[in-house]
């Protein structure tokens, strides 16, 4: 049976006693780690030299910070509301200011994206797998503490949930039993929060598969929110291609952030309003409309049967397709399940749509291993048959014409987030009959600017090879890659660039001698711009809504985000900075945007400076219409 501490003091001198001064910790990704059971570990590291300590994670969570002083005074008010009692790993405050003892190790499978690029200890202790490897990965590494947030329920004395986080640890439980049986430790770890939704299914455990439990209302917190972020419009041009290509009665894996919450929303317009869904893709680049359409299936009807969801991530956006009964087709006859998932992650809204489900609802969702959502080993018949029709779908940063996909890294190898799920589920997909690995991928860039293509020729870096290339979709279209001959490869994912980049990728080819030299692109593929998608969705503003799951941002912050999006890249560059600056000076103050600027804490600037920022805040709330 567990022993129970109410001190995580206590706690971890007692894992030193029963596993040794040679720890390998294994944390899960995201929102379930056991935080005061890791800090306490790492302080006895960090006093006793002769205790070494290794951490192996994923998606290690802190509060956003901003980069200039205006985000700054944006997000203060706003991180004080949402994380007011989050507690940030010591050892991820230890990597940013370059103070990790030399006994103590840090690994990361996946990190928070972007947070990292300048960290060189991060960079250079990164492990590269894919996520179905992670359990394999900590067997090799030694792991013999698992140590990870737990959800308790009145309705169930005696047990306890892995909640948010049952995909690596379910894995491993068989390995912690093998080392036990060889008289080695292997210690199961969990600290009751009861801020969790208890989650049934396999991520519901007797006490009994616990050594011990950190159970203590003093070290509850809420769980970390991630905010939605607003869909742009080239976000919801892209879902709306995706959403067409999903059929009724099959199988949907899907991610998280703008894109994800915006395929989430077109599938949900699709099945309330087919009509409206039909004539905006339509009118779309790369919609029904052209002749290259015509070469992929076109979904558009409402959906009688539903959704079966296999998906490692259990987020926003899948979860409003729960709601909203859109994922409702049982995985098969023996089990009524509708969706299993990974791990889960999302807003506040989320965490209480969670715990507020009436159990037979809950029953619906059973938090798994991550080889079962994953992977297709074991009970591969099963998994065959209840993932028809599936619709794998991801986003990557870049592609390339020949079809290659950069989803994690830079060119010179630095590390953006991970690889996650990603190549798992692109590798599914090909053995699956009639599976689609769909990555969705924004055709333009810009920064410093400066637009750019994220349609490429060639990129140094490659998460997904060209040899899985399937089907690739930005918000001008569809490329359906797979088989094709390296001529036709190149002329789809031509079709779905950016009409200001066209051109130079055709010469690139030409030059490769992929393309003859009279080769043409269809007439349409010049309506590839941001106007052309501003144009369509300008007419249906009242579908497509800037935050379709909700926000955790009041009124006034979105309008204040959108006011500073702009205002980002309109001084991205020196020349932008001068000219912004001086058509903020002679610009005519408004009296409507005091109460924002009252938000920002610049009603009564006390300097030069900040009469600067309040002119340019000013400014650009009255050009995004604030």
């Amino acid at each position: 049976m567990a022993r129970v501490f109410g001190s995580a003091d206590e706690l971890a001198a007692s894992i030193v006693r029963t596993a040794g001064k040679d720890i390998v910790l294994g944390l899960p990704i995201g929102i379930g780690k056991a935080t005061h059971i890791a800090d306490a570990l790492f302080e006895t590291a960090a006093s006793d030299p002769s205790v070494t300590l290794t951490i192996f994670t994923g998606l290690t969570l802190e509060p956003p910070e901003g980069a200039g002083e205006l985000e700054k005074r944006f997000l203060e008010p706003f991180v004080g509301r949402l994380y007011p009692d989050w507690p940030v790993p010591k050892y991820a405050a230890a990597l940013r200011d370059g103070s990790l003892p030399p006994n103590v190790r840090v690994r990361e499978f996946y990190l928070r994206p972007g947070a990292y690029l300048g960290n060189r200890y991060v960079q250079q202790q990164y492990s590269n797998i894919n996520y179905s490897e992670v359990a394999g990965e900590l067997v090799r590494a030694g792991v013999n503490v698992l140590a990870q947030l737990v959800a308790v329920s009145p309705e169930r004395p005696g047990r306890y949930s892995l909640a948010c986080n049952p995909e690596v640890t379910l894995d491993l439980l068989p390995h912690f039993a093998a080392r036990r049986e060889a008289g080695l430790p292997a210690l199961l770890v969990g600290q009751v929060n009861r801020h969790m939704p208890y989650m049934l299914g396999d991520a519901d455990l007797d006490a009994a598969e616990f050594d011990c439990l950190l159970d203590d209302e003093s070290v509850d917190f809420p769980l970390f929110p991630l905010p939605n972020r607003r869909v742009a419009d080239g976000d919801y041009a892209a879902a709306m291609h995706v959403a067409s290509l999903v059929r009724d009665g099959g199988t949907i894996q899907l991610g998280i952030g703008s894109l994800s919450d915006a395929v989430a929303h077109c599938l949900a317009l699709r099945h309330a309003s087919p009509a409206v869904f039909g004539e905006v893709l339509r009118r779309l680049p790369g919609g029904t409309a052209t002749e290259r359409r015509g070469r992929l299936p076109i979904e558009r009807s409402p959906f009688d049967e539903g959704l079966y969801a296999s998906t490692e991530l259990l987020g926003d956006a899948l979860f409003s397709l729960f709601d909203a009964g859109l994922v409702r087709r049982p995985a098969d006859d023996a089990a009524g399940t509708v969706m299993h998932a990974g791990f889960f992650i999302g807003s506040n809204a989320l965490y209480e749509g969670l715990r507020s489900l009436p159990v037979e609802r809950r029953r619906l969702i059973d938090m798994t291993a991550i080889s079962n959502v994953n992977t297709l080993f074991g009970d591969e018949f099963r998994k065959r048959a209840q993932r028809r029709d599936a619709r794998f779908i991801n986003e990557t940063m870049m592609v390339t014409l020949l079809g290659a996909a950069v989803s994690d890294a830079l060119e010179d190898g630095r590390v953006v987030s991970g690889v996650g799920g990603q190549f798992d589920f692109v590798s599914m997909a090909q053995a699956l009959d009639g599976a689609m690995s769909i990555l969705m991928c924004r055709a333009r860039r810009e920064g410093r600017g400066t637009a750019t293509s994220n349609v490429r020729w060639d990129y140094g870096h490659t998460t997904v090879p060209r040899h899985h290339r399937d089907v690739f979709v930005t918000e001008y279209g569809i490329a359906a890659t797979r088989g094709c001959g390296d001529r036709d490869l190149i002329d789809r994912m031509l079709h779905i660039a950016d009409a200001g980049f066209q051109d130079e990728l055709v010469d690139a080819a030409r030059r490769a001698g992929k393309l003859e030299s009279g080769y043409t692109m269809a007439d349409d593929a010049a309506g590839n711009t941001p106007a052309a998608i501003a144009s369509v969705f300008d007419e249906y503003r009242e579908h497509f809504p800037p935050y379709p799951l909700g926000t955790e941002f009041t009124a006034q912050e979105q309008a204040l985000a959108e006011a500073l999006g702009w205002l980002r890249k309109r001084t991205a560059t020196a020349r932008q900075k001068t000219v912004t600056a001086l058509r903020a000076a002679t610009a005519r103050n408004r009296t409507e945007h005091a109460p924002m600027l009252v938000r920002m804490g610049l009603e009564q600037p006390s300097c030069l400076r900040q009469r600067v920022l309040q002119r340019l805040l000013a400014y650009a709330l009255q050009r995004t219409g604030q």
